[in-house]
């Protein structure tokens, strides 16, 4: 069932401990499994600028702390006092934000191919410098060219062409004004470094055995937290639940017993 929930508005569905789902940049709500339903009560949300929360705008910097809010209103409109948290990608950096913000409200944390954040100062310079060209882009060009562009980086070299062209297909309805607003608002040079974050619930860390990059990230951040658990999954790359649902799935089971 969609539906508006407070500020945001997302896709709730399926029976057990509730799953709140933060997709990543580009992402919504419709692309979580939807075998997750058979173990939680899932909540995923449409960050703004995405899916159904595409006209959401994002009035105010920083965008941290803005997304936050609104995923903290939507949550208590839709009466989800304390649940999981899963985020991808971007929806990993802002659920490290959503658990900085309100720990007690965790049973437990996942990030899938999340980035903690960056220690140096040239190399958050660097990298606005760089998110700086992608906002001027997704501002400036047909959404399409972009989108085809956005998905040739690297990080997305699993993809065959006829994956890239249905994600640029199915991407190309986002706003693209709000979308700019919240890349450039969430980028890693904006970020804190996140990885020692205090954390009384479970917490694990997912990636892809094809996406080298995250994998090596993990490992050096699980030295900040020996206590998280960090899985590697084999045959996915950076979108581990899409290349690898079962996998994915599996990782969760043992969070259904924790309510």
């Amino acid at each position: 069932m969609t539906e508006a929930l407070g500020p945001l508005s997302g896709r709730r569905w399926g029976q057990g401990a509730p799953l709140v789902l933060l997709h990543g940049f580009l992402g919504d709500h419709r692309d979580w499994p939807e075998a997750l339903g058979e173990g939680f009560d899932c909540l995923a949300l449409d960050l703004p600028g995405h899916g159904l929360s595409r006209h959401c705008p994002l009035d105010s910097l920083p965008a941290f702390e803005t997304v936050t809010d609104l995923l903290l209103a939507s949550l208590d409109t839709a009466g989800y006092d304390r649940f999981h948290l899963l985020g991808y990608s971007l929806g990993g950096r802002l659920a490290l934000h959503l658990a900085q913000r309100a720990p007690g409200r965790l049973l437990s944390l996942t990030l899938e191919s999340a980035h903690p954040g960056l220690t140096e100062l040239a190399q958050r310079r660097a990298r606005l410098a760089s998110d700086g060209a992608w906002h001027q882009r997704m501002q400036s060009e047909p959404v399409e060219r972009w989108l085809d562009a956005w998905y040739q980086q690297g990080v997305f070299a699993d993809l065959d062409p006829d994956a890239r062209a249905a994600l640029v297909a199915a991407r190309r309805h986002n706003d693209p004004q709000a979308l700019a607003a919240l890349y450039l608002g969430t980028s890693l040079g904006h970020q804190g470094d996140l990885r020692a974050l205090p954390c009384p619930f479970p917490a694990q860390l997912l990636t892809g055995e094809q996406d080298s990059k995250f994998t090596t990230l993990a490992r050096q951040w699980q030295q900040a937290q020996p206590h998280w658990q960090h899985r590697v999954i084999p045959g996915a790359g950076h979108n581990i639940h899409r290349a690898r649902p079962d996998a994915f799935l599996a990782t969760l089971r043992p969070l259904h017993r924790i309510r």
